[in-house]
């Protein structure tokens, strides 16, 4: 995994020098070296995270020699869990390798099978192929949007790039806010990334998930979707033990496969089910599945990564430490302490990148633990909720209308954004999120199922936890409760949070925000609590609106240079940017 940037331009041969200062925008994401490729109206770019082949031969952008006597040029943010399958494939049509990366890989199928290797491929990616001889850009983005890709194009220009903060760094581009998608984030910050193509920065659109962008001399067509799930649905058996079975042998391997690395791997334990299932089936697969493919996987796997919220409900250290001692795991905790985090909330809103209502300090922290832990891979519980049912809304949905709304949640209204936070935080600390529960071939499966093989009525992902007998904790396997990884904001606004609170609710940008936002009314209520420390239970859903209004501000202040009177201190802004 790495960061990836280009720019493209027929009409001109400038680009070349715009790439450098473009690509190092994204240093973050890859600490372990850069590249760059110009060639003509073509710039490449590319910040190294060394997971796989970590030696000089796997440096990218990468020239990949093809049977026919042609190069093509390839730069690729993400991981190919099938490579090794794909690669031994490719060798049979007569492709020589001279890595171990699976970057190689992605190239040659690209070369043999065109854009229908976006198909074959069972992993997270977004990449960049470069074709001398047609002179054609290639473009694409993973099933789910697991990998982030962003496109601006400016006359006859189009540049590329992993984050939205890249395009700061072209020398041409004037920041301003697109109000559009301002508006649609405070209407709804969860379904923000799912329902528009537009970011916060004006000219800059994400790429959708499922999707490919071709650029030749005569222009392009525009996006073109390759995936649609629902395309893709497997026949399951009849039997409900069958459909177990046969969910428990998909999940394992999508486990298995995510292990693979030249480099150590860990994972972020919360304690709760989706989690706990990553990182019992991780032990599962090394130590009971004797029949494995084990080939690349990492030796080094035993690391558990804990936040714990001292003295808050939120803390479910008791439930992780039981998932600890199941699988005999290493843990390091990182632990919530409301003054130091205070110079992370900056922070977390400059590596989310675009807009968010998400108190994401804990989740920036436990990767930066894992970082300093020498952990660059980490295999986490991502998408289980979305996928079997895992919040409380959804037992109010009659079993023939659950699948629809997990497939909203899943492909547009939740999920879209909780990836994008998540890809933010761990590269912004040079750490690789893996997610098994996002394989395609579980996912397929998944909601080919009734709805109630994932809630019975009574339990929640249903088919998870019955698929789990025997190789999670019990006491896990059947727990009930449910939190969220969130920071204790209630507590935090009554104290050492209060005062930038206060300052951002009478900052001008605050009170820019659309009428969605509600900043007037949310201000008033800011300026009575905050001073006298009343902020109580009952002001949970002011509070999780106050919030978004003050990572508002926060991210006019970094992104657009807006004046902060005194919103967010200045030292927090330095050790942002």
């Amino acid at each position: 995994m790495c960061g990836i940037a280009g720019l493209l331009d027929h009409s001109r041969v400038g680009v070349a020098e715009l790439i450098d200062e473009f690509t190092d925008a994204l240093a973050h994401r890859g600490p372990d070296g850069r590249g760059t490729y110009c060639e003509g109206p073509v710039a490449l770019g590319h910040r190294r995270l060394s997971i796989l082949d970590p030696t000089p031969a796997g440096r990218c952008p990468m020239a990949v020699d093809c049977p026919d006597g042609t190069t093509i040029y390839i730069t690729l943010n993400g991981e190919i869990y099938n490579f090794l399958e794909l690669r031994e494939t490719l060798r049979k049509d007569g492709y020589r390798f001279r890595t171990e990366t699976d970057t190689e890989v992605v190239a040659a199928a690209f070369h043999r099978w065109g854009e229908d290797c976006q198909r074959r491929f069972n992993g997270m990616w977004a990449f960049a192929v470069w074709t001398p001889a047609t002179q054609t850009l290639f473009l694409s983005r993973d099933r789910f949007g697991v990998k982030p890709l962003y496109v601006s194009v400016q006359g006859t220009r189009v540049a590329f790039a992993s984050e939205i903060k890249a395009f700061l760094a072209l020398r041409d581009f004037t920041p301003s806010v697109s109000e559009e998608a301002v508006a649609l984030f405070f209407a709804n910050p969860t379904s923000y990334d799912g329902v528009t193509l537009a970011t916060a920065l004006n000219g800059v659109h994400r790429m959708p998930p499922g999707h490919s962008l071709t650029v030749t001399s005569k222009g392009t067509a525009g996006f073109a979707r390759w995936w649609e799930t629902r395309d893709h649905l497997p026949s399951i058996p009849p039997r409900y033990e069958e459909q177990v079975e046969q969910f428990r042998s998909l999940f394992l391997d999508a486990v298995r496969v995510r292990m693979r690395s030249d480099v150590r791997i860990g994972t972020s334990l919360s304690g709760g089910l989706d989690s706990s299932a990553v990182a019992s089936a991780m032990a599962h697969v090394i130590r009971n599945d004797a029949h494995a493919d084990m080939a690349r996987c990492a030796t080094d796997w035993q690391r558990t990564f804990i936040a714990t919220f001292p003295g808050h409900e939120v803390d479910e250290r008791a439930f992780a430490d039981i998932v600890v001692a199941h699988t005999k795991a290493s843990p390091t905790y990182w632990a919530f302490e409301p003054d130091r985090a205070l110079g992370d909330i900056a922070k977390s809103v400059w590596a989310m990148d675009d807009l968010s209502g998400a108190p994401a300090v804990p989740v920036l922290n436990i990767y930066r633990t894992m970082r300093e832990h020498g952990v660059v891979v980490t295999l986490d519980g991502h998408g289980g909720d979305e996928l079997l049912a895992g919040y409380n809304w959804y037992r109010q949905l009659p079993a023939a209308q659950l699948n629809d709304a997990l497939y909203a949640d899943f492909h547009q209204t939740h999920l879209p954004a909780i990836l994008r936070n998540y890809d933010g935080c761990s590269m912004a600390n040079g750490v690789e999120v893996r997610s098994p529960f996002l394989d395609w071939n579980l996912v397929t499966f998944s909601f080919a199922l009734p709805g109630t093989a994932k809630f019975d009525g009574t339990l929640s992902k249903r088919i998870l936890r019955d698929a789990m007998v025997g190789i999670m904790p019990e006491a896990i396997r059947t727990r009930t409760s449910k939190l969220g990884f969130e920071s204790p904001l209630i507590a935090w606004a009554n104290g050492s949070l209060g005062p930038m609170l206060l300052a951002a609710s009478r900052s001008e940008a605050w009170h820019s925000a659309p009428k969605q936002a509600r900043a007037a009314e949310l201000a008033a209520i800011v300026q009575a609590r905050t001073p006298s420390h009343t902020w109580s239970a009952n002001d949970s859903v002011a509070m999780s609106l106050a919030w978004r209004l003050l990572a508002y501000v926060t991210w006019q202040e970094l992104f657009l240079g807006a004046p902060s009177r005194r919103a967010v201190s200045d030292t927090a802004l330095a050790l942002a940017s």
